[in-house]
């Protein structure tokens, strides 16, 4: 799952409670494994609740993948189409998300609940901890490449796609997202959104906040949303002042940017972040 600077409390564990297993003890240790588990948002515990089927209004598609020259890697990604996509003729915005692995599921949802007309695509991450080297400096500029020359245009080739694309990720996920930010284009941005969710950006090294001046030297001007939330009960929230502050105090010319905390754990911010950020997207 993601990843905070600092890990939430582990839960107790119900062994020493459940020494005698009276029926009274043992019913107050069912009850509290139950309390456990709806705090958690760790894949395991997520899976043990009972799905709420929801039936969409748009279209979903799962389970295609791609495979990258640049990167050497397979992504399996998933597509969402909005209500009316196949008989409208209309062209629709785009949103790029990364771990469709764990987010797919409830962005698209959202999206379909609310009539949104956008198209979200999902990317998963390519393997087993992929996500450290992709979402991270050791990997941003190949798989920000990627994104550019190799996934964008196959979507964008295959689904009627216009407007602005915006760009979302949670936590390692976010500080991707901060690199690419960083070595945006002067001319044209290709994201005109970034959704960053709780941040990871205690990963920023020197040379990144380098490529952000670098970027500002460039050009004062740029015309993107940055729409920033934390997560603070516990999660990267000083993280994401220190980056919200950085980019306020360099006076950008059409930058806009928008903050909201929740009171939720690092590993439950991704589902309210995208509620509040999809509202604020152009």
């Amino acid at each position: 799952m993601p990843r905070a600077r600092r890990t939430s409390p582990k839960q107790l564990s119900g062994s020493g409670m459940c020494g005698r297993l009276t029926l009274p003890l043992i019913l107050a240790c069912l009850q509290t494994a139950c309390a456990a588990d709806a705090g958690s948002g760790s894949p395991a515990s997520l899976a043990r609740r009972p799905a709420v089927a929801h039936v969409y209004a748009g279209t979903v598609e799962r389970n295609q993948s791609i495979a990258s020259r640049i990167t050497g890697i397979t992504y399996p990604y998933h597509v969402y189409l909005p209500e009316g996509y196949a008989s409208s003729g209309r062209r629709y915005p785009v949103i790029y998300a990364t771990d469709g692995q764990w987010n797919f599921g409830s962005f698209s949802r959202i999206l379909d609940q609310r009539r949104k007309a956008v198209i979200l695509v999902s990317i998963e991450q390519g393997g087993p901890d992929r996500r450290e080297v992709d979402y991270t400096e050791d990997g941003a500029r190949a798989y920000g490449r990627f994104l550019r020359e190799e996934l964008a245009p196959l979507v964008e080739a295959r689904y009627r796609s216009a407007g602005p694309r915006s760009f979302a990720g949670t936590s390692y996920g976010a500080l991707l997202g901060a690199i690419l930010l960083s070595r945006e284009d002067v001319a044209k941005p290709f994201f005109s959104n970034y959704l960053l969710f709780d941040g990871a950006f205690w990963g920023l090294s020197s040379a990144s906040v380098a490529d952000e001046e670098l970027r500002l030297t460039a050009s004062s001007h740029l015309p993107v949303k940055l729409l920033l939330t934390t997560a603070s009960a516990p999660g990267n929230v000083n993280d994401v002042l220190a980056y919200e502050a950085r980019y306020k105090s360099r006076a950008y010319v059409g930058l806009m940017i928008r903050r909201q905390d929740f009171n939720v754990a690092h590993n439950n911010v991704a589902r309210p972040s995208f509620e509040w950020a999809v509202d604020l997207i152009d």
